[in-house]
């Protein structure tokens, strides 16, 4: 599926052709220079001086990530791996490992190798929506059934949708299963025609973030009906060729798979070949790119909307991707547009991440710092990416100081008791007959006046907020009209619904 799931250290030398690297400026170059390979991928002006000579050095990135990744092919199965460290206008650090195709023989080349990034594509959506409000075709906060020209969005009793709700994670939409189809039985639908019958509301907009994959499907329709161009089409003339991202592309059709890695899944630390997944959706989930193109996208992020030498998005606009649009508590990390956000060591991270089956992805941000990376690995579902973020959050950017964690008040229980009970993510389908039961789970009240949830224990900090036991995250819940608990996230993306007892 296309959504981001959560589920000894050697020093690694930097060889004297990738230092020699460092100075090249087009991908020929980069190319040559092996697998380690950063280069200058745009014409941007230089840093400001002061950050320019903080420019951290590739040895200290490939210390910290290297020993990571290496170890978890050798130990977890995992064929192979991609990753690039960005900062400012350039790529620090650029590495490929393993193999793309473990059977051919086929080795992780960073610099060619091409990937899926699964759910990474809503962000490219997001960019192309808010262009056209750049050119002023499209309005932030008008009803977005005054731009669709093939579709609409039924009322069912609720306000009007707008774009800023779409991008936000907030229309309420249902999640429907069946975005999936098979390329061998014939050409997919058209996304208008996919979603005519599928655009079903269950909660009024602007209440709760819920991650959406109708809702950027929508925002893409959108897209083609202002432009008149197929999205894929229109994220390649205004996104992809401006940004030199030449080697990315989207899966629509038999063929398209040609020259990217083959899909594998680990199972008991060992890779089986997995098919391909295609979806209707493609907007949500389908782009395939490099690590040095997932670089450029990432650069034209911290350069607030410019790439190859040109204003791609307009500076605010470009920001107002990467800053809260909506959360379930003011205190919790919610959503930009189309970027989830988080804090991290006291750093405020936009990113997102993607799962497809045979891959894990991740592009986090860390706007402060001028900073981002891009990792990508065999295995849907797999960890590695968030144990490599973890090593460079607290190697590059430690925490300022630590969350102090009240000590529980077994006294406190009675009052915690309405926070318990079962609770269903909010990525699975409200309005199913067959919803997936795996998506419920409980959250339960301990005798010490603490929450358990995740396997986790929360203590409570004020009404509606909990920090986990370690101090390093907060839960928070929303309520509803009536003043009851109704929704409880872990920020952004990690939220879920109150069940009816």
């Amino acid at each position: 599926m296309d959504v981001l799931n959560t589920s000894g250290f050697p020093q690694i030398g930097v060889a004297s052709g990738f230092v020699a690297c460092l100075s090249t400026v087009a991908l020929a170059a980069l190319a040559a220079c092996g697998s380690r390979s950063p280069a200058s991928l745009d014409t941007r002006p230089a840093l400001p001086p002061a950050l320019t000579q903080q420019t951290l050095p590739a040895d200290t990135i490939a210390t910290i990530v290297d020993p990571i990744i290496r170890r978890a092919l050798t130990d977890e199965g995992i064929p192979g791996a991609a990753f690039v460290f960005v900062q400012g206008d350039r790529v620090v650090y650029a590495q490929g490992y393993g193999m793309a195709d473990r059977e051919r023989g086929v080795a992780v080349d960073v610099a060619r190798t091409v990937w899926p990034v699964a759910s990474i594509t809503k962000l490219f959506t997001g960019v192309a929506a808010l262009q056209l409000v750049d050119r002023g075709e499209l309005a932030i906060d008008r009803e977005i059934n005054l731009y669709l020209r093939r579709i609409a969005v039924p009322a069912e009793g609720y306000p009007p949708i707008t774009l800023a709700h779409l991008l936000s994670h907030t229309a309420g939409l249902d999640e429907l299963p069946g975005r999936q189809f098979d390329p061998s039985k014939g050409p997919r639908l058209s996304l208008a025609e996919f979603l005519k019958d599928r655009l079903v509301r269950y909660r009024e907009p602007g209440l709760y973030t819920a991650y959406s994959s109708y809702g950027i499907a929508l925002v893409a329709v959108a897209v083609e009906d202002i432009s008149g161009l197929a999205y894929e089409e229109y994220v390649r003339e205004r996104i992809l060729e401006p940004c030199g991202m030449d080697s990315s592309w989207f899966m629509q059709r038999p063929g398209d798979e040609k020259g990217v890695a083959t899909p594998y899944e680990i199972d008991d630390d060992h890779a089986v070949p997995v098919a391909y997944e295609w979806y209707v959706t493609t907007p949500t989930s389908s782009l395939v790119a490099s690590a040095p193109d997932m670089a450029r996208f990432a650069m034209l992020h911290l350069a607030n909307g410019r790439c190859g030498g040109q204003q791609v998005l307009r500076e605010s606009l470009a920001q107002a991707m990467m800053t809260q649009q909506a959360t379930i508590h003011p205190a919790l990390p919610g959503w930009g547009y189309a970027f989830q956000l988080d804090v991290d060591n006291g750093r405020q991270l936009a990113e997102h991440g993607g799962d497809i089956a045979g891959f894990s992805s991740l592009l986090t941000l860390i706007p402060q710092e001028r900073s981002a990376f891009f990792i990508v690995n065999h295995g849907e579902g797999h960890d590695l990416r968030f144990r490599v973020k973890r090593a460079l959050l607290d190697a590059l950017y430690p925490e300022p100081e630590p969350r102090a964690v009240p000590k529980a008040n077994p006294a406190r229980t009675p009052s915690l008791r309405e926070y318990a009970g079962r609770y269903r993510s909010s990525l699975a389908c409200h309005t199913c007959g067959d919803v997936d039961r795996d998506q419920d789970f409980e959250l339960t009240l301990r005798s010490d006046g603490t929450l358990e949830l995740w396997g986790q224990q929360w203590v409570p900090l004020e009404r509606d907020l909990f920090v986990r036991a370690d101090g390093e995250r907060l839960l928070g819940f929303a309520r509803d009209k009536a003043g009851r608990v109704a929704v409880v996230s872990g920020g952004s993306w990690r939220v879920a619904d109150r069940l009816p007892e």
